[in-house]
């Protein structure tokens, strides 16, 4: 083995830039392995080490470690090394294997690189080449561990923003979808139209994760949210000193869009000198920062949305008719939910299943009595409210079943129905009074059950009647006293076992 660089100059000659990781070295040749542990930690890499292939591979299995180091000779002159590298790649292909190997064995590395190994190293070798190679291992494998992450949530945004995911069959809705399937492999800009509430983000997200942008951000701004002069900075950014309180340059939002897609909610209440501003860009795709005098091009589609009318806006010259039309190349118009009252049962079947979902637990069904009512109420809020009442209903309805006292008072008095009172509140003398009857009818006929078997039988029903609830109201006794209509005394004296005196009675 010749080396040839010692282990301090290296830590100088990386400038501290190594990323740390755990690594595991398997390694026969003590000697060997002491200098590959010494200049590895000298890096602070946290070390493992095995001095065979069976041991090795118990320490990946046990401790997961981020790269593994192995000689291919090991021991005895065997290929050991090979064998511990399949045995890695069957078990997890994601961890790197870096193989060493002398000049009498780089037949082998070539078969150690076609079985998944990272990269080898012949011997003799210097030691700050050894460590960049790891390290870019390491690095290699990091960054195309976060490839497959994104590509994965890429996939995952995909499929949670797919057009089916947009729930409605009506034929108001069936059109909706026709256009969004036209124009979405398009760059061309779409004004989505719509009540509050209707789902216009829904649909821009839709439309950008079915486009060759999906890669690429989607970033979505509320036009109404700023003053025009932030409004302006979040948008196209400002240099420093451009305005009291700039105090560094700052990036704005169509330049972190690049590439993508950018959605400007609500731009019926953007300031006429706003517009101005955004009219230029769509014409040159080039913006200009505040205070600055540099145009920066920029590649990003723009899908934009309102709640109000534009004709009414262009009439009172508060909206530029210039730029209506460049915003309005395509109009998606969503209806308002008392427009497509068909997709009602649909949707509240949806929320349920998505809270239920959450939760793990079944979802709840919903009364005819109660389907009419979300039948002929108006819907002012649209789905998002629908969603808002099935949230509520969920939470709140008893025995699986949605009933008309689980639904907001406004949604009733909207159809004219009187608000019912809520369901009966679980009481301890009902309960007493189910179990003396339930433990009647088990003792009738029954031998060997006692008058003092009866007491005991309802204690334990009780108490554990009185744990659910104090569970149920996160531990605290007071709240599950208050729910179970009973004071604090009779809480803790249905809670205590039976005293001599009462197993007397």
């Amino acid at each position: 083995m010749c080396l040839f660089l010692t282990v301090g100059s290296v830590a100088d000659n990386v400038g501290g830039t190594w990323i740390m990781a755990k690594i595991l070295i398997a390694e026969d040749d003590p000697s060997m392995l002491a200098v590959l542990v010494e200049a590895l930690k000298e890096l602070n890499h946290e070390i493992i080490t095995a001095n065979n292939a069976d041991r090795a591979f118990d320490l990946v299995q046990s401790q997961d470690p981020d790269l593994v180091l192995t000689d291919i000779e090991m021991p005895e002159g065997q290929p050991k090394g090979l064998e511990l590298l399949r045995s890695v790649k069957e078990r997890d292909r994601a961890i790197p294997v870096v193989v060493l190997t002398g000049y009498a064995t780089k037949e082998r590395a070539i078969t150690a690189l076609r079985a998944g190994a990272q990269d080898f190293i012949e011997k003799p070798f210097h030691i700050d080449e050894l460590l960049k190679r790891v390290e870019n291992a390491i690095l290699q494998s990091r960054a195309e561990r976060l490839a497959r992450e994104n590509t994965a949530l890429k996939i995952n945004l995909r499929d949670k923003f797919r057009f089916d995911n947009i729930v409605g069959d009506s034929p108001r809705m069936e059109a909706v979808y026709r256009m969004m399937e036209r124009v979405a492999k398009t760059d061309v800009t779409v004004l989505i139209l719509g009540e509050s509430g209707t789902g216009k983000e829904l649909v821009a997200k839709a439309l950008h994760y079915n486009s060759r942008r999906a890669a690429m951000p989607f970033v979505a701004v509320n036009c109404a949210a700023l003053p025009e002069h932030l409004l302006e900075s979040e948008l196209f950014g400002h240099r420093k000193g451009a305005f009291t309180g700039a105090a560094f340059d700052k990036v704005g939002l169509f330049q972190h869009a690049d590439g993508g897609t950018i959605f400007l909610d609500e731009i019926a209440s953007m300031a006429l000198g706003l517009q101005s501003k955004l009219l230029r860009f769509l014409q040159d795709h080039e913006l200009r920062r505040v205070g600055d005098t540099d145009t920066i091009k920029v590649d990003v589609r723009i899908i934009a949305a309102t709640n109000e009318p534009l004709q009414k806006k262009l009439e009172d010259k508060t909206f530029r008719e210039d730029l209506f039309y460049r915003i309005s190349v395509i109009p998606i118009e969503l209806p308002p939910l008392r427009e497509r009252t068909s997709d009602v049962p649909l949707l509240a079947q949806y929320f349920l299943q998505t809270i239920a979902q959450r939760s793990g637990t079944p979802p709840p069904a919903i009364s005819d009595e109660v389907m009419a009512v979300l039948h002929a109420y108006r819907w002012p809020g649209n789905v998002r409210e629908l969603q808002n009442a099935m949230e509520r209903a969920s939470a709140l309805c008893n025995d699986g079943i949605i009933a008309l006292y689980d639904l907001p008072e406004r949604i009733l008095r909207g159809v004219g129905k009187e608000v019912p009172p809520p369901a009966p509140a679980p009481s301890l003398a009902r309960l007493d009074a189910a179990l003396v009857e339930q433990a009647a009818a088990a003792a009738h006929g029954t031998p060997g059950l006692s008058a003092q078997s009866l007491k005991d039988f309802i204690h334990q029903q009780e108490v554990r009647f009185i744990q659910q609830a104090i569970a149920a109201c996160g531990g605290d006794k007071e709240k599950a006293a208050a729910s179970l209509d009973v004071s604090m005394a009779t809480l803790y004296r249905k809670l205590a076992p039976p005293s001599v005196e009462d197993a007397a009675s």
